[in-house]
């Protein structure tokens, strides 16, 4: 127990200096008189809370800027639309974070579909269509192939992202057909080995291919 001879009282707990006379203490400091209580980590709704908080006064201040301006800034509506697909990027995250190919697969689509709309937003030269989402079909089916083959998946395991992957791929024919894609060669090529995939699946595997919908089906 702590003291102060020159107020003439004892002290509980581990202190620097007297409360009273903020003099030097003697004897030996004890554990404190009441528990202490350690301040929590951040969670994962708090976390989130805050991003969306802040996602939200960004929006706010950036629509403020329109208004007292008097028009539209095409610069600040890409500014706006990262903002909403980085909050989503955010959310999918922290909701996915314990299944990493769940997660890689959602935060693609994600990022595809922010580029889509600034492909949209900039009405110029197709670059997205033409080159980036074809490619990140392809990166897409090699990473959870790898991912599938570290972690000790089987194909089973990972028939139902194989599948969904080949659906949404197919679906660069839009682009295509009405012209929107400068260079259609690599989102042909994409879609054909997409295609490939899905063959082999059906003809080799269609085992694996219906206890996996049954399993996600619930059938």
């Amino acid at each position: 127990m702590q003291e102060c001879k020159k107020c003439k009282i004892t002290i509980r707990g581990n202190k620097k200096c007297c409360p009273l006379c903020q003099g030097r203490l003697s004897g030996e400091p004890e554990y404190p008189a009441f528990p202490v209580i350690k301040r929590l980590p951040l969670t994962t709704d708090a976390v989130f809370r805050i991003a969306l908080f802040l996602a939200v006064l960004a929006e706010i201040t950036l629509g403020m800027i329109c208004f007292v301006n008097g028009r539209w800034i095409h610069g600040i509506g890409i500014a706006m639309t990262v903002i909403v697909f980085g909050l989503a990027d955010l959310m999918v995250a922290l909701y996915f974070r314990g299944n990493l190919i769940k997660l890689i697969t959602v935060e693609t689509y994600i990022i595809m579909g922010a580029l889509n709309y600034v492909n949209i937003l900039i009405a110029g030269y197709m670059w997205a269509y033409a080159w980036v989402i074809p490619m990140m079909f392809i990166a897409l089916m090699v990473t959870t192939l790898i991912l599938a083959r570290v972690g000790g998946l089987v194909l089973r395991d990972i028939m139902m992202y194989l599948i969904f992957d080949v659906i949404m791929g197919t679906l660069q024919v839009i682009p295509i057909r009405k012209g929107l894609n400068p260079n259609p060669w690599p989102a042909a090529i994409s879609i054909a080995l997409l295609f490939a995939i899905a063959a082999f699946v059906i003809i080799f595997r269609f085992n694996d291919l219906k206890t996996a919908s049954a399993k996600y089906l619930n059938i």
